[in-house]
């Protein structure tokens, strides 16, 4: 994804994941944090033994958030990682990947090829781990694939809807 916040924007990345420990790059920096979300919209996440609770709450906008920390608070917008490059410019034709965040059962498939999509779009219903997911899209754009159906077996990872953006 790609997060702005005032002047300052970067580009995180999920670079590997093991139960609640995460690989990440923010920038040209990677780091490993244990991150547990302890309720919805709060998360506790430990970085070199050092402890932050961030609390994030979503506006009426798609991918606007109020941050709050302990000492801080700010806003931030999430976009769509596909649209940009690794040097943080628009990219001309851009791709949003829908891939499976774990591994699961399709319950939905709620769009066809061709369909236009806008942020925060509803694309799939995803059951795993005895609970129903909804996996919205990121950014607007149109369905160009839709790789699964309902009922298929997904793993962590796997593609399930390209969206050009």
């Amino acid at each position: 994804m790609h997060v702005k916040s005032g002047n300052k924007e970067k580009s995180i990345k999920v670079l590997k994941k093991e139960g609640d420990i995460f690989t990440v790059s923010v920038g040209e920096k990677t780091y490993e944090l244990d991150v547990v979300k302890v309720e919805e919209g709060v998360y506790s996440i430990l970085n070199n033994g050092n402890s932050i609770n961030m609390e994030m709450i979503a506006s009426d906008q798609p991918g606007n958030y109020k941050v709050n920390t302990l000492y801080n608070s700010f806003n931030i917008d999430v976009l769509p990682a596909v649209a940009f490059s690794p040097n943080g410019k628009v990219k001309k034709e851009a791709h949003q990947l829908i891939k499976s965040p774990m591994p699961g059962k399709i319950v939905r498939v709620k769009v066809k090829v061709g369909d236009t999509v806008e942020a925060g779009t509803p694309l799939i219903v995803l059951s795993a781990m005895k609970m129903e997911n909804e996996i919205k899209s990121e950014g607007k754009g149109t369905v160009t694939k839709v790789a699964v159906k309902e009922d298929d077996l997904v793993k962590d990872g796997q593609l399930m809807i390209d969206i050009k953006v």
